[in-house]
């Protein structure tokens, strides 16, 4: 089973498969609500999974709620965000001091 940090004891954690490009598509898929991560990754291991969730409606950002920036000179970004754009602003807000911590 996943278990959750102590300060997401109000969330449920779901199948958590290993591979970020799967765990993105099950939000495009509504088997998820959010997705996130707090560490470094690049882009390309990203690219097509979150195009596949913005076009099924998902809001897509950095950790801090950015929008992500493809194709630049450093090709990484640090923590990737994706969930309902309902959610969104909370979800960053939630997630804000753990990713200034942490980068």
């Amino acid at each position: 089973t996943v278990s959750l940090p102590k300060e997401d004891a109000d969330l449920v954690a779901v199948e958590q498969p290993n591979s970020i490009a799967l765990r993105i598509a099950m939000v495009a898929d509504n088997r998820a609500d959010l997705v996130a991560t707090l560490r470094w990754g690049f882009e390309w291991d990203i690219a097509a999974a979150t195009l596949i969730a913005r076009e099924a409606g998902a809001r897509v950002s950095d950790a801090f709620g950015r929008p992500l920036d493809y194709n630049k000179h450093d090709p990484r970004d640090f923590g990737v965000l994706v969930c309902s754009p309902a959610i969104h602003a909370a979800a960053v807000e939630r997630l804000a001091e753990r990713a200034k911590a942490l980068r």
